[in-house]
């Protein structure tokens, strides 16, 4: 506060109305493998089942891990509604393109097809950096597919040079140019030899015939803007903005007249998934490393729930160890299908094996399913088995909505599997004792009431309230909504007036909890028991939270007692007490 050298009315406002917020605690991650198309290494927010498709392709193709990725991924999204996606391919995959060579400069007059660029041809992983990363021999542009593979074979693009594009405006009439009439689209027109149109076309899949996607008024100068004053040098519009292509232009050619000299459609060509080779040219764990690494970093994107889907070993455990690290997210892994589909009677055999010696994970940060499931895919008009943890990852967005995050993802009033055929196997109580006591969550179908999620163990090993994912969930997200809200005391004075307001702002959000059946009983400490003169000189803040977190009921006792005709049910009961 300022000291005052004359008479004033200063206004001040004090802002004491700082709440704990809510938290997210069902965004979720999948790394889709060798998907059709789509971003690779980049995250991509989906919200539905359409959305995926619409992005990413239809869950078509080989090998197994690609429909195996998709389909966990609408397992999900038949229940949440946010999963991050990043698409990872094989390191031999190529892009889809075409490069346009002129007979004189900046004069098109032959397309060839595009050198098969791969991710490692640029320095930044990214294709978003051709324009500045693109090696010229003859060619004076090249264009190319914003991402591998072959799907980027489907797209064909034309241009139209300034001339020719008046000369069809001065006609009035596109009769001749059915192929173009797009081009009415474009809202700014073309003023000078330096302007040209891209149209844009792809054959999705499925489908017979190309479909128009996008038009683009663009120009070789570096300075030429439109009717709105945006810069639309063709390098900028196109790698900013295209959802399908990206472009660069020899920097010789920049600012010069363009003259397309062929009116043909130019259709790309040299995208792969693979090589020749394609079996021996999976998605590697590296790989998949290095699309999980996207997510390590709690302070850039929020997500809760990585979803596993089958992923290579290295994988698991890089997943657990993203997990372990940022503290507010938890890894549903899966087990090998080798262990549960046609391995009639050595399931269980095979599931503690695998778990107790290949896996041998030791966390509260991630959980074990014990099965697959076989649901139908309508675009392979089959039945396949695909792993479980995307299902599972979608009972927990599902948990979240219906009640909250503590409550248990599992049983039948929260945890019934839908559109699911059948299980790999059924496990009886005693196979699901023995997975229970090794921390295998089992999967089980009853008569009549479906397939439904039997156990909520993490991996941690230690007989602690921390090896159930209610309890885990709970504390990840009290941690995150108090983290979040204590970040505001940060750099405020140090003195028992902060520490008050701390305890009042925490207090109430766990008698919230409280009430909504997440914890027992509570305590907050934050006084001079716990902020000592040496805390404080080092400029440290200290409040222990005390939290009971209410446990599942996952063993029920019935007893039932017979009692003499004319017996006092209150002297039995007394006497037994």
């Amino acid at each position: 506060m300022a000291f005052y050298l004359s008479p004033l009315v200063d206004v001040r406002e004090i802002d004491l109305t700082t709440t704990i917020p809510a938290v997210a605690t069902n965004i979720a991650v999948a790394i889709l493998r060798s998907a059709y198309k789509g971003p690779e290494l980049k995250r991509t927010l989906v919200t539905t089942r359409d959305e995926l498709t619409d992005m990413f392709g239809d869950p078509v193709g080989s090998p197994a891990e690609c429909y195996e990725d998709m389909l966990s991924a609408m397992g999900y999204l038949k229940y949440g509604n946010m999963l991050y996606c990043t698409r990872a391919m094989p390191a031999n995959a190529t892009f889809a393109g075409t490069k346009p060579v002129s007979g004189a400069q900046s004069t098109f007059t032959q397309f060839n097809t595009s050198n098969a660029y791969k991710m490692s041809d640029f320095d930044s992983d990214d294709p978003d950096s051709f324009a500045t990363e693109a090696s010229f021999g003859t060619e004076e542009m090249q264009v190319i597919a914003n991402s591998r593979g072959v799907w980027g074979n489907n797209i064909r693009i034309a241009m139209v040079d300034y001339s020719t594009y008046n000369a069809m405006v001065s006609a009035g009439t596109y009769s001749t140019w059915d192929t173009y009439d797009s081009i009415v689209a474009v809202d700014s027109p073309m003023v000078d030899a330096k302007d040209f149109l891209i149209i844009v076309q792809v054959l999705d899949q499925g489908e017979t015939s190309y479909a128009t996607k996008e038009v683009w008024n663009v120009s070789t100068s570096t300075t030429r803007r439109d009717d709105q004053g945006q810069i639309i040098f063709c390098e900028n519009v196109i790698n900013e903005q295209s959802n399908y292509i990206r472009i660069a232009l020899k920097a010789a050619n920049e600012d010069d007249d363009i003259v397309i000299s062929t009116s043909e459609w130019q259709q790309f060509s040299g995208g792969q998934d693979s090589d020749d080779d394609y079996v021996a040219d999976l998605v590697t764990d590296a790989i998949v490393i290095e699309a999980l690494d996207y997510y390590e970093n709690s302070e850039e994107v929020d997500v809760n729930i990585f979803i596993d889907s089958d992923k290579g070993m290295a994988a698991k455990r890089h997943m657990i160890s993203i997990c372990e690290s940022r503290k507010d997210c938890i890894a549903l892994l899966d087990c090998e299908r080798a262990d549960v589909v046609n391995n009639r009677g050595n399931e269980t055999t095979d599931l503690r094996e695998w778990r107790r010696r290949t896996l041998n994970e030791n966390t509260s940060y991630a959980a074990l399913y014990g099965n697959w499931l076989e649901i139908y895919d309508r675009w392979a008009g089959q039945y396949r088995w695909i792993p479980a943890s995307g299902n599972v990852a979608g009972i927990l967005a599902n948990t979240d909505d219906v009640a909250d995050p503590w409550w248990a993802p599992a049983g039948l009033n929260r945890a019934i599997l839908t559109n699911v055929r059948k299980l790999a196997w059924n496990p009886s109580l005693g196979n699901r004792n023995i997975l229970y006591q090794n921390g295998i969550n089992p999967l089980v179908s009853f008569a009549g009431q479906g397939k439904v999620i039997w156990g909520q163990k993490t991996l941690l090993d230690k007989n602690s309230a921390f090896n159930r994912i209610n309890v885990r969930r709970l504390f990840i997200t009290l941690e995150k909504a108090v983290s979040t809200a204590v970040k505001y005391f940060l750099f405020e004075p140090n003195d028992e007036f902060t520490r008050l307001s701390l305890i009042n702002m925490i207090e109430p959000f766990l008698r919230d909890v409280k009430s909504r059946r997440g914890i027992y009983e509570f305590s907050v400490v934050c006084d001079s028991r716990n902020n000592t003169a040496e805390r404080i000189d080092r400029n440290e803040l200290w409040a222990d939270i005390y939290i009971q977190p209410v446990r599942a009921a996952e063993f029920i006792v019935l007893n039932f007692i017979a009692t003499k005709t004319g017996a006092s049910f209150e002297e039995i009961i007394s006497g037994s007490a």
